[in-house]
Protein backbone atom coordinates (compact mmCIF):
# COMPACT_ATOMS: atom_id res chain seq x y z
CA UNK A 1 0.00 0.00 0.00
CA UNK A 2 1.60 3.48 -0.88
CA UNK A 3 -0.23 6.37 1.53
CA UNK A 4 0.09 9.85 0.05
CA UNK A 5 -1.45 12.46 2.41
CA UNK A 6 -5.09 13.81 1.84
CA UNK A 7 -3.87 16.75 0.22
CA UNK A 8 -2.10 15.14 -2.85
CA UNK A 9 -3.97 13.16 -5.28
CA UNK A 10 -2.88 9.67 -4.55
CA UNK A 11 -2.14 8.50 -8.45
CA UNK A 12 1.32 10.39 -7.69
CA UNK A 13 2.52 7.16 -5.51
CA UNK A 14 1.61 4.80 -9.06
CA UNK A 15 5.62 4.80 -9.89
CA UNK A 16 6.95 3.90 -6.41
CA UNK A 17 4.42 1.43 -5.62
CA UNK A 18 5.33 -0.50 -9.12
CA UNK A 19 9.09 0.11 -7.33
CA UNK A 20 8.08 -2.06 -3.92
CA UNK A 21 6.17 -4.41 -6.00
CA UNK A 22 9.12 -5.04 -8.13
CA UNK A 23 11.82 -5.61 -5.01
CA UNK A 24 9.07 -7.80 -3.60
CA UNK A 25 8.49 -9.79 -6.32
CA UNK A 26 12.38 -10.24 -6.34
CA UNK A 27 12.46 -11.55 -2.34
CA UNK A 28 9.56 -13.70 -2.94
CA UNK A 29 8.74 -14.86 -6.45
CA UNK A 30 5.40 -13.22 -6.24
CA UNK A 31 4.16 -10.51 -7.37
CA UNK A 32 1.95 -8.48 -4.87
CA UNK A 33 -1.16 -6.37 -5.67
CA UNK A 34 -0.54 -2.70 -5.39
CA UNK A 35 -3.21 -0.18 -3.43
CA UNK A 36 -2.76 3.41 -3.77
CA UNK A 37 -4.80 5.98 -1.29
CA UNK A 38 -4.60 9.32 0.23
CA UNK A 39 -7.29 8.02 2.58
CA UNK A 40 -9.73 9.46 1.06
CA UNK A 41 -9.63 8.19 -2.66
CA UNK A 42 -8.30 4.59 -3.12
CA UNK A 43 -7.18 2.59 -6.31
CA UNK A 44 -6.13 -1.09 -7.13
CA UNK A 45 -3.44 -2.06 -9.59
CA UNK A 46 -2.89 -6.05 -10.24
CA UNK A 47 -0.26 -4.64 -12.90
CA UNK A 48 -0.30 -8.55 -14.37
CA UNK A 49 -4.46 -9.10 -14.76
CA UNK A 50 -6.01 -5.69 -15.26
CA UNK A 51 -5.08 -1.55 -15.74
CA UNK A 52 -5.50 0.83 -12.11
CA UNK A 53 -8.94 0.97 -11.21
CA UNK A 54 -10.49 2.85 -7.99
CA UNK A 55 -12.13 0.76 -5.54
CA UNK A 56 -13.66 1.65 -1.97
CA UNK A 57 -11.08 0.14 0.18
CA UNK A 58 -7.74 -2.37 0.85
CA UNK A 59 -9.62 -5.59 0.21
CA UNK A 60 -8.93 -8.18 3.12
CA UNK A 61 -6.47 -10.82 2.93
CA UNK A 62 -9.01 -13.82 1.93
CA UNK A 63 -10.09 -11.62 -1.14
CA UNK A 64 -6.13 -10.70 -2.24
CA UNK A 65 -5.31 -14.47 -1.80
CA UNK A 66 -8.80 -15.18 -4.03
CA UNK A 67 -7.43 -12.35 -6.46
CA UNK A 68 -3.34 -13.80 -6.50
CA UNK A 69 -4.68 -17.30 -6.98
CA UNK A 70 -7.32 -16.79 -9.84
CA UNK A 71 -3.87 -15.26 -11.47
CA UNK A 72 -2.93 -18.79 -12.43
CA UNK A 73 -6.15 -20.69 -12.35
CA UNK A 74 -7.89 -18.71 -15.48
CA UNK A 75 -8.19 -20.13 -18.73
CA UNK A 76 -8.82 -18.78 -22.15
CA UNK A 77 -12.42 -17.96 -22.09
CA UNK A 78 -12.77 -18.68 -25.89
CA UNK A 79 -11.57 -22.75 -25.16
CA UNK A 80 -14.50 -23.63 -22.47
CA UNK A 81 -17.74 -24.59 -23.81
CA UNK A 82 -21.14 -23.32 -23.71
CA UNK A 83 -23.48 -25.53 -22.14
CA UNK A 84 -26.17 -26.49 -24.55
CA UNK A 85 -28.40 -27.67 -21.60
CA UNK A 86 -28.82 -24.14 -20.49
CA UNK A 87 -28.20 -21.49 -23.97
CA UNK A 88 -28.53 -23.13 -27.01
CA UNK A 89 -30.00 -20.20 -29.73
CA UNK A 90 -27.10 -18.75 -31.34
CA UNK A 91 -27.85 -15.11 -30.11
CA UNK A 92 -27.75 -16.09 -26.53
CA UNK A 93 -24.28 -17.89 -27.50
CA UNK A 94 -23.13 -14.79 -29.23
CA UNK A 95 -24.14 -12.40 -26.03
CA UNK A 96 -21.89 -14.91 -23.85
CA UNK A 97 -19.17 -14.43 -26.55
CA UNK A 98 -19.02 -10.88 -26.64
CA UNK A 99 -18.85 -10.56 -22.59
CA UNK A 100 -16.31 -13.04 -22.52
CA UNK A 101 -14.44 -11.38 -25.24
CA UNK A 102 -14.50 -8.09 -23.44
CA UNK A 103 -13.40 -9.32 -20.22
CA UNK A 104 -10.26 -10.22 -21.30
CA UNK A 105 -9.76 -7.43 -23.47
CA UNK A 106 -9.90 -5.76 -19.99
CA UNK A 107 -13.47 -4.22 -19.78
CA UNK A 108 -15.12 -4.64 -16.37
CA UNK A 109 -19.06 -3.37 -17.36
CA UNK A 110 -21.57 -4.79 -19.83
CA UNK A 111 -24.94 -4.27 -20.85
CA UNK A 112 -27.16 -7.30 -22.57
CA UNK A 113 -30.42 -6.04 -24.62
CA UNK A 114 -32.57 -8.62 -25.47
CA UNK A 115 -36.21 -8.69 -26.01
CA UNK A 116 -38.87 -10.12 -23.61
CA UNK A 117 -38.89 -13.84 -23.80
CA UNK A 118 -35.86 -14.53 -25.37
CA UNK A 119 -34.00 -15.86 -22.07
CA UNK A 120 -32.18 -13.04 -20.41
CA UNK A 121 -32.13 -15.39 -17.26
CA UNK A 122 -31.22 -17.67 -18.85
CA UNK A 123 -28.24 -16.33 -20.72
CA UNK A 124 -26.97 -14.48 -17.37
CA UNK A 125 -26.72 -18.29 -16.01
CA UNK A 126 -25.25 -19.91 -18.67
CA UNK A 127 -22.47 -16.82 -18.75
CA UNK A 128 -21.54 -17.72 -14.78
CA UNK A 129 -21.12 -21.16 -15.49
CA UNK A 130 -18.63 -20.22 -18.41
CA UNK A 131 -16.84 -17.53 -16.16
CA UNK A 132 -16.68 -19.96 -13.49
CA UNK A 133 -15.30 -23.07 -15.22
CA UNK A 134 -12.85 -20.39 -16.95
CA UNK A 135 -11.66 -19.53 -13.31
CA UNK A 136 -12.73 -15.89 -13.63
CA UNK A 137 -15.71 -15.75 -10.99
CA UNK A 138 -15.89 -17.53 -7.48
CA UNK A 139 -18.84 -15.49 -6.02
CA UNK A 140 -22.02 -14.07 -7.84
CA UNK A 141 -24.67 -11.43 -6.95
CA UNK A 142 -28.25 -11.18 -8.84
CA UNK A 143 -29.66 -8.03 -7.82
CA UNK A 144 -33.34 -7.33 -9.18
CA UNK A 145 -35.63 -4.51 -7.67
CA UNK A 146 -38.64 -6.37 -6.61
CA UNK A 147 -39.01 -9.46 -4.68
CA UNK A 148 -41.11 -12.29 -7.30
CA UNK A 149 -38.00 -10.85 -9.33
CA UNK A 150 -35.31 -12.23 -6.67
CA UNK A 151 -37.33 -15.41 -6.33
CA UNK A 152 -37.61 -16.70 -10.27
CA UNK A 153 -34.57 -15.61 -11.01
CA UNK A 154 -33.04 -18.08 -7.95
CA UNK A 155 -35.54 -20.48 -9.38
CA UNK A 156 -33.94 -20.53 -12.50
CA UNK A 157 -30.50 -20.13 -11.61
CA UNK A 158 -31.51 -23.58 -9.61
CA UNK A 159 -32.72 -25.17 -12.70
CA UNK A 160 -29.45 -24.12 -14.73
CA UNK A 161 -26.88 -24.73 -12.71
CA UNK A 162 -28.22 -27.05 -9.84
CA UNK A 163 -24.21 -27.73 -8.63
CA UNK A 164 -23.86 -24.18 -7.30
CA UNK A 165 -24.64 -22.86 -3.50
CA UNK A 166 -27.57 -20.22 -3.90
CA UNK A 167 -29.25 -18.02 -1.81
CA UNK A 168 -32.35 -15.42 -1.63
CA UNK A 169 -30.82 -13.07 0.97
CA UNK A 170 -34.62 -12.10 1.63
CA UNK A 171 -35.41 -15.47 3.50
CA UNK A 172 -32.58 -15.54 7.00
CA UNK A 173 -32.79 -19.27 6.84
CA UNK A 174 -30.26 -19.45 4.02
CA UNK A 175 -26.90 -19.48 3.78
CA UNK A 176 -25.06 -15.76 3.06
CA UNK A 177 -21.93 -17.84 2.27
CA UNK A 178 -23.49 -19.54 -0.82
CA UNK A 179 -21.24 -19.01 -4.50
CA UNK A 180 -24.38 -17.02 -5.75
CA UNK A 181 -26.27 -14.65 -3.57
CA UNK A 182 -29.71 -13.12 -4.69
CA UNK A 183 -31.48 -10.10 -3.47
CA UNK A 184 -33.22 -6.13 -3.88
CA UNK A 185 -31.32 -3.01 -3.27
CA UNK A 186 -32.26 -2.28 0.18
CA UNK A 187 -31.76 -5.79 1.34
CA UNK A 188 -28.36 -5.73 -0.01
CA UNK A 189 -27.27 -2.15 1.39
CA UNK A 190 -28.61 -3.41 4.86
CA UNK A 191 -26.67 -6.40 4.06
CA UNK A 192 -23.33 -4.55 3.40
CA UNK A 193 -23.22 -2.99 7.21
CA UNK A 194 -25.25 -6.09 8.87
CA UNK A 195 -23.57 -9.42 7.72
CA UNK A 196 -20.87 -10.83 9.18
CA UNK A 197 -18.33 -13.55 9.04
CA UNK A 198 -16.99 -15.93 12.11
CA UNK A 199 -14.49 -13.44 12.57
CA UNK A 200 -16.95 -10.82 12.96
CA UNK A 201 -15.83 -8.73 10.36
CA UNK A 202 -18.40 -7.85 7.24
CA UNK A 203 -18.77 -10.55 4.81
CA UNK A 204 -19.74 -8.26 1.85
CA UNK A 205 -16.34 -6.94 1.81
CA UNK A 206 -15.73 -4.86 -1.42
CA UNK A 207 -14.33 -7.94 -3.04
CA UNK A 208 -16.27 -10.67 -2.11
CA UNK A 209 -18.18 -10.37 -5.23
CA UNK A 210 -16.67 -11.05 -8.65
CA UNK A 211 -19.46 -10.98 -10.61
CA UNK A 212 -23.10 -8.78 -10.25
CA UNK A 213 -25.74 -9.46 -12.35
CA UNK A 214 -28.15 -5.97 -12.37
CA UNK A 215 -31.77 -7.32 -13.76
CA UNK A 216 -33.86 -4.85 -15.78
CA UNK A 217 -30.72 -2.45 -15.42
CA UNK A 218 -32.50 0.64 -17.57
CA UNK A 219 -35.05 1.07 -14.50
CA UNK A 220 -32.92 0.28 -11.12
CA UNK A 221 -29.14 1.61 -11.27
CA UNK A 222 -29.37 4.84 -10.01
CA UNK A 223 -30.11 7.20 -7.38
CA UNK A 224 -29.19 6.12 -3.99
CA UNK A 225 -28.78 2.37 -5.11
CA UNK A 226 -25.29 3.10 -7.15
CA UNK A 227 -23.72 3.11 -3.96
CA UNK A 228 -23.59 -0.98 -4.29
CA UNK A 229 -21.91 -0.54 -7.18
CA UNK A 230 -19.26 1.61 -5.64
CA UNK A 231 -18.71 -0.23 -2.30
CA UNK A 232 -18.07 -3.43 -5.06
CA UNK A 233 -15.16 -4.19 -7.27
CA UNK A 234 -17.01 -6.97 -9.41
CA UNK A 235 -17.89 -7.37 -13.24
CA UNK A 236 -21.22 -5.72 -13.78
CA UNK A 237 -23.54 -7.05 -16.33
CA UNK A 238 -26.65 -5.46 -17.13
CA UNK A 239 -29.73 -7.18 -18.72
CA UNK A 240 -32.71 -4.92 -20.15
CA UNK A 241 -35.54 -5.53 -22.20
CA UNK A 242 -35.72 -2.24 -23.41
CA UNK A 243 -34.71 -1.50 -26.96
CA UNK A 244 -31.56 -0.09 -27.44
CA UNK A 245 -32.88 3.22 -29.08
CA UNK A 246 -34.99 3.53 -25.55
CA UNK A 247 -32.14 2.95 -23.18
CA UNK A 248 -31.83 6.24 -21.39
CA UNK A 249 -28.92 8.12 -21.59
CA UNK A 250 -28.04 7.40 -18.10
CA UNK A 251 -27.99 3.48 -18.81
CA UNK A 252 -25.19 3.79 -21.64
CA UNK A 253 -22.88 6.32 -19.18
CA UNK A 254 -23.40 4.00 -16.50
CA UNK A 255 -21.87 0.81 -18.09
CA UNK A 256 -19.63 3.00 -19.90
CA UNK A 257 -20.84 2.71 -23.73
CA UNK A 258 -21.41 5.10 -26.40
CA UNK A 259 -25.52 6.03 -26.94
CA UNK A 260 -27.28 3.40 -28.95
Amino acid sequence: IEAKRTSKDPKIGTQQAKLYADCLEKMTGRRPIMFITNGFETYIWDDLTSPQRKVSGIFSKADLEKLINRRNERKPLDEIPIDDKITDRHYQKEAIRAVCGSIEEGHRKFLIVMATGTGKTRTAASLTDVLSRGGYVTNVLFLADRTALVSQAKDAFKNHLPDMSLCNLLSNREDKNARIVFSTYPTMLNSIDSARNEAGQRLFSPAHFDLIIIDEAHRSIFKKYRAIFEYFDALLVGLTATPRNEVDRNTYDFFELERG
